[in-house]
């Protein structure tokens, strides 16, 4: 290969990032989600995962527990389409349980889970994450995340994030060459502003002039409006700018 190959080679390379959607979803949601976000930069490749775990909602658990004559017919007329399945990253533990051996046990799966889609994927260079999945991306830009996935980050876009139970905690420290976007509603009423808050104050511990925030009016949700499509756009573009110039020193 000719060095003006080579560097073609280089400059050319997109942005890839794993997107991680929120609990009870899966990535064909949180690629609905974040419709308006797709083909904002053409040099970025978005990667979107399924959660290792399948699990239902507790109000529809309670509701299958239940099943009325009205819910039989219609369980009954619709049972030829596909079973709707609702994912996770780790499972919430019974509020029977007193001990944490089933989240462990989870984040057992979960590692060894990202592990292979890691290997699968390739070259990524940072994650987008929704709610339960914005906690697992914070946790994935840590030193422990880091040494056990054996993996490098360079930047985290994180919706509605928050610090997890102890088995995913940023006690660690986050990783510091590492650019990340935070950004969370006022009215978010799932995930309080101040849970989000917390994550962003951790990762400007590390690298206080790579942290931006998009705080919005809104509830849990990933914002369309034109300023912060703006914001994230220009994210994306000063990101991808810092790879192509890490990647042709490398070249």
């Amino acid at each position: 290969m000719t060095a003006s190959r080579m560097l073609s080679r280089c400059t050319d390379r997109k942005l890839r990032l794993l997107c991680l959607h929120g609990m009870y979803q899966d990535a064909v949601t949180f690629m609905g989600k974040t419709k308006h976000l797709h083909g904002i930069n053409s040099n970025v490749e978005l990667i979107f995962l399924d959660g290792p775990f399948i699990t239902m909602p507790p109000i529809l658990a309670r509701q299958s527990k239940r099943p009325s004559a009205a819910f039989s017919k219609i369980k009954h007329i619709h049972s030829s389409k596909k079973k709707m399945e609702f994912r996770a990253w780790w499972r919430l533990p019974s509020i029977h349980q007193e001990d944490s051996s089933s989240l462990d046990r989870d984040r057992d799966v979960l590692i060894n889970f990202l592990r292979e889609k890691l290997d699968e994927v390739g070259d990524v260079d940072g994650v987008v994450g929704f709610s339960q999945g914005a906690s697992l991306a914070a946790w994935m830009c840590s030193e422990q995340a880091c040494t056990e996935l054996q993996w490098s980050p360079k930047l985290a876009v994180l919706f509605g994030s928050y610090v997890s139970s102890p088995q995913f905690s940023l006690d660690s420290g986050v990783v510091p060459d590492i650019s990340s976007l935070h950004v969370f509603g006022l009215n978010d009423y799932v995930i309080p502003a101040a849970k989000s808050q917390q994550v962003m104050d951790i990762f400007q511990e590390t690298l206080d002039n790579r942290v931006l925030t998009s705080v919005h009016a809104k509830g849990h949700v990933v914002p369309k409006c034109d300023a912060f499509k703006q914001l994230f756009e220009s994210f994306l573009t000063r990101q991808n700018s810092r790879l192509r110039r890490n990647t042709v020193e490398v070249c």
